[in-house]
């Protein structure tokens, strides 16, 4: 039986997953041989799917180990993934220390840097720092994220005259890139950036294999890539990863779900 909890994918059964998780839910997914969940699935959803059925889409494994920027970044450092220089800081006292026992204040890149909140998409809790002004307005909006419960961050390195980077969408076995092109620091569509299928096709190429390589030693098997070529020579450097990505550049939400619908098929073929 294939139980689905994504509205977009027909099952033998289909469950709402926002509906309440009782002894019957418990009971239709130990009976289920298949199970596809909704993008916006929780970390407690998920773990109990994965914990009493063999077969779940998509592999959220990744994502509830290490989830939002400071996810990506341990992600990178544990599988040699190519990328800005970054520190995370766990709480924003890990850089303040206002606590005298302590680790030292640590040493600051100098200006400019960015400044990646734990959560967020689409250029949310991302910052640009040029100066100590933007720096004193930045903590103060880590430390308002703090008494919402929202912690940890990291400071990455600003690589100054990038005006794209390379979306890559893995959906399965199917993955698509295309450069979003924008002047400024932001290049997401959502803030004006315009898609570009055709340009620099040997490093779609790289990036999508770079890509590729990494889903293969993660399982992960839905999400969008963020990428940058610092220089055209070298490999890709890795921005972020984002499970719940926009769909403008797929063609919009009916095209990302009929992609869908034909990769959970070959996902149950296979």
């Amino acid at each position: 039986m294939l139980l689905s909890f994504n509205p977009a994918i027909d099952g033998d059964r289909f469950i709402w997953n926002l509906a309440p998780w009782d002894a019957e839910l418990l009971a239709a997914i130990k009976k289920a041989q298949a199970i596809v969940l909704p993008q916006t699935v929780t970390r407690e959803f998920y773990r109990l799917c994965k914990e009493n059925c063999a077969k779940v889409f998509p592999n959220y494994d990744m994502r509830c180990s290490w989830e939002g920027k400071v996810g990506d970044t341990l992600l990178f450092w544990t599988f040699g993934v190519a990328h800005p220089r970054t520190m995370v800081f766990p709480r924003l006292e890990s850089m303040v220390n206002e606590h005298p026992e302590m680790m030292a204040k640590p040493i600051l890149p100098d200006f400019p840097f960015v400044i990646k909140g734990a959560c967020g998409g689409e250029g949310r809790y991302v910052w640009l720092v040029k100066c100590q002004e933007d720096f004193d307005k930045t903590l103060a909006r880590l430390k308002k994220c703090e008494l919402e419960g929202v912690f940890g961050f990291v400071i990455q390195e600003y690589l100054p005259g990038l005006k794209r980077d390379l979306r890559v969408v893995v959906i399965g076995d199917e993955i698509i890139s295309y450069w979003r092109n924008r002047e400024g620091f932001f290049h997401n569509v959502s803030k004006g950036g315009t898609i570009d299928f055709e340009s620099d096709p040997h490093l779609q190429k790289k990036g999508r294999e770079a890509v590729h390589e990494l889903c293969v030693k993660t399982g992960i098997n839905l999400a969008g890539f963020d990428l940058i070529f610092a220089d055209p020579d070298r490999d890709p450097l890795f921005l972020e990863i984002n499970y719940t990505f926009g769909r403008v550049g797929l063609g919009g939400s009916e095209a990302f779900y009929t992609l869908l619908e034909k990769e959970v098929k070959n996902w149950l073929a296979k």
